[in-house]
This record gives C-alpha cells, sequence and structure tokens, in this order.
C-alpha cells in the first residue's frame, strides 16, 4: 500500500470541509455504531438480567479500560508515526513503525490475557464489586478474556488503515463487526440465557471477525506497508509510546471516572447507585462517541500536514473540527435536558424502580459536561497528533483525575448525590480553561514556523 499522489494533493489541498468529511465522517459512523452496540447490550441486559448484572458490567469497565490504555497507547501513537512519515515522504520508517507497534501489541495482550486469567476474582473485587455484583462481574470478564488479543488487534489494525488512507474501508469493517456483535449479544443473552458472559463472549468473536476482514489489507504482505514486514525498532515503539501516552491517559482517565464514582455511589447509595450511574453512563458513552469519532478521524489528517510542514491548514482543520464539536454538544445537551428520562427508561423495566429514579435525576446535571468535553477530547487529540504528548497528559490528568478527585471529593459534603453527577462536568470546564492555555501557546509557535 502506498500514498498516492491524488491522495498526497487531497490531504494537503482539497477544501477542509471535503477533508473532514472523508476521514472523520466514516469515523463517527463507526463509533455511532459502537454507540449502539453498547446501547443494545446494556438495555438487552438491565432488562433481561436486571439492575445488578448492569452494575456487575460497569465494575468491570475499569478493569477491562486498563489493558485498552496499553492498546490505545502504541495504537494511536503508531498510527501519529506513521501518518507522519508519509507526510515527510519516508515509507521505510512508516513501515517500521507500524511493524513495530503490531508486535509491541501482541506482548501486551498476551501478559494481559494471563494476568486475568489468573487473578480475576481478586482483581473484580479490587474495583468494588460486592457479593450482589460479583457472579454478574466474574461472568462477564471470563467471557472476555479469551478475546483479548484479538479484540486489541483489531483497533490496532483500523488504525492502521486509516493512516494508510482507507477511512471508509475502516468504517465498513468496523459498522460490520458492530451489527454481529448485537445480533450475537441477543443470541446468546437472551436465546441461549449465557448471562454476562454472553455479551462479553458476543463482543469478543465479533471483533475477531473483524480482525480477519481488516486484517485482508494490514497483513497482506503483497502490500507496500504491512504489518507483516519491517523490522521491530524500541526507538519506535517508545516514540510511539509517548505520542500515544496521552489517548492512553484519556482512556485512563475515563477508567479512573467510572472507578471513583463507582466506589462514591456504592458508598452513597448502594447497588441502585451503581446501577443508575451505569444507565448515565451508557448515554454519556453516546455522546462521546460522537465526539471521539471526530478527533479519531482527524489525527491521520493532522499529523500527515503537520509532517508535511502544512502548519496553517492543520490550524483550519482544527478551527472547523472545533465549531462542530462545540455544535454537537450543545445538541446533545438540550436533547438530555428535554427527553433525558426516556433516554433512561430505556435500562430498567419499571420508572417506579429506585435505581431509575435515581439515574433520571442525575442526568440532568451529567448533561452539562457534553458543553466541555467535545473541545476537550479534541484538544487532547490534537496535540497527540503533533506530536505534543507532553500537553495532552497535562489536560487528560487534569480532567480526568485531579479536578474530579477534588469535585467528588468537595461536592458531595453540600450536596450529597447531586454533587457526585456534577463533579465530572465541573472537572471538564476547569480542563478547558487550561486547555485553551496551552492551544494558544502552540497557535503562537506554529505561525512562527508557517
Amino acid at each position: 500500500m502506498k500514498i498516492t499522489s491524488d491522495n498526497k494533493h487531497f490531504l494537503e489541498q482539497a477544501p477542509v470541509s471535503r477533508v473532514f468529511l472523508k476521514y472523520a465522517l466514516p469515523s463517527i459512523v463507526t463509533m455511532v455504531f459502537f454507540g449502539l452496540q453498547s446501547l443494545v447490550d446494556g438495555i438487552v441486559v438491565g432488562n433481561h438480567l436486571g439492575p445488578d448484572a448492569l452494575g456487575g458490567i460497569n465494575i468491570i469497565l475499569p478493569l477491562f479500560s486498563i489493558i485498552m490504555v496499553l492498546a490505545l497507547i502504541v495504537g494511536i501513537g503508531s498510527q501519529t508515526l506513521v501518518s507522519m512519515e508519509l507526510g515527510r515522504r519516508n515509507p521505510e520508517k512508516a513501515q517500521d513503525a507500524m511493524s513495530t507497534g503490531f508486535k509491541a501489541m501482541v506482548g501486551i495482550s498476551a501478559m494481559a490475557t494471563v494476568l486475568l486469567l489468573l487473578f480475576a476474582e481478586p482483581l473484580i473485587r479490587l474495583m468494588g464489586a460486592d457479593e450482589r455484583l460479583l457472579p454478574f462481574s466474574l461472568a462477564y470478564l471470563t467471557g472476555l478474556t479469551p478475546f483479548i488479543l484479538p479484540l486489541s488487534l483489531c483497533f490496532y489494525s483500523d488504525a492502521m488503515l486509516k493512516a494508510l488512507g482507507h477511512p471508509r474501508f475502516s468504517m465498513v469493517i468496523m459498522s460490520l463487526t458492530v451489527v454481529i456483535n448485537v445480533l450475537l449479544s441477543l443470541y446468546f443473552v437472551i436465546g441461549l440465557d449465557w448471562g454476562t458472559a454472553g455479551a462479553s463472549t458476543a463482543t469478543g468473536v465479533a471483533f475477531t471477525v473483524g480482525l480477519l476482514i481488516s486484517g485482508s489489507i494490514t497483513f497482506n504482505p503483497k502490500q507496500r506497508l504491512s504489518m507483516l514486514k519491517g523490522r521491530f525498532r524500541l526507538p519506535l515503539l517508545l516514540r510511539a509510546a509517548y505520542n500515544g501516552s496521552s489517548e492512553g491517559v484519556s482512556e485512563m482517565a475515563a477508567a479512573a471516572t467510572i472507578l471513583i464514582i463507582n466506589l462514591t455511589v456504592v458508598r452513597l447509595l448502594g447497588a441502585d447507585g451503581v446501577a443508575a450511574f451505569t444507565a448515565i453512563n451508557y448515554i454519556n458513552f453516546m455522546g462521546v462517541l460522537l465526539f471521539l469519532g471526530i478527533s479519531d478521524g482527524l489525527i491521520p489528517v493532522l499529523s500527515y500536514n503537520y509532517g508535511a510542514r502544512n502548519y496553517e491548514r492543520v490550524k483550519r482543520f482544527f478551527r472547523f473540527a472545533a465549531v462542530v464539536n462545540t455544535s454537537i454538544g450543545t445538541v446533545i445537551f438540550i436533547l438530555l435536558q428535554v427527553f433525558g428520562g426516556h433516554a433512561i427508561l430505556l435500562f430498567f423495566d419499571s420508572s417506579e424502580s429506585q435505581a431509575f429514579q435515581i439515574a433520571a435525576e442525575g442526568l440532568h446535571l451529567f448533561a452539562f459536561v457534553f458543553l466541555a468535553n467535545g473541545l476537550n477530547m479534541l484538544i487532547i487529540a490534537s496535540f497527540t497528533a503533533l506530536g505534543e504528548a507532553k500537553n495532552s497528559l497535562v489536560i487528560s490528568v487534569l480532567r480526568g483525575l485531579v479536578f474530579l478527585l477534588i469535585g467528588v471529593t468537595v461536592l458531595p459534603v453540600f450536596f450529597g448525590i447531586h454533587g457526585v453527577w456534577l463533579a465530572i462536568p465541573l472537572a471538564e470546564v476547569l480542563s478547558l480553561g487550561v486547555a485553551f492555555l496551552l492551544v494558544r501557546r502552540i497557535y503562537k509557535r506554529l505561525s512562527g514556523e508557517v
């Protein structure tokens, strides 16, 4: 596979809106499918297996996210290197970066699988599962663990497809994967009555199929760039890890957010509170995926143009995406204020349940998060694309750990459970203020290099 002259011209000269649609729109569509899969899983589990099963799955998410953090660091970092080197007209180094990331991903996934097989129950208890939630959490993790390797490689292969100029093919593959996941989840959970293990097994099987399809390009040694060619180079892995560390920390921060909120809600409201937060988190996940789709789609575009020294074009892409993200966030906020209760009811079999009442009330406060998190995610992804991982790390740590911990510690003292729901929006707003200062500094530097 090689970047053609037509594709070079498109990335460097085509109108910003056209490039945005070609690269970001397929990624958005893919993420929407991911959101629908998550939504269907939540609806199936919540209605068929009950609130405790829903809470049990949510307990697992931080643990699974820790594994995916390592995969994301290598995957996004390698994607950035491949795109930059192609922009610099250096396909040999791009090939080595692609192969290095692949081999590192295999090693990380293998180690994670062994650890989960050996220490599943102690880890789940450490995440906060009580005796009510433990059986559901353990069953979900048991179904997922054998598929850690194909899951992580599927995401890595998808990142490489985008770096190589195949965003639409990536969209088709990942959307098909999600459709398979939804169908298998319905069959395994409801048809075969496999419980939460059925939901996680469906995910593993579906993404294994996705890997086999995308691998027809990324593993093909006949292509110009292939994961099976090139050398493993430790300096490239370290550069990739540095570039991808911000995205990894963002994912880690998301996992930490869930863990911190879970522990706080369990203390204040018990298992019903965890089920309520799980429903809110599913809805939050749908909105976040839209922003993630835009950011993920733009990373190879920004990296390529940065590598080609088209700095003004980099800034135009950022401004365009910022307007789009702000508009989307405002619309989501308004919709949740008006229809939030209807959305929450999807996850519960009765509007009279205690968990539903907690979730419906909490969502109106939590919805303020969408007014800020789209811009934060865009800024983090943009810094990653430009190799400015340090700035991304600062924002990620502030929004997911520092400001969140302060909010969760202080606000519930004055506002009770309402303080928990307000802690995340407050962390996003405070982080956005810091992010704007860092963006201004980078803008000035890029203006001086044009």
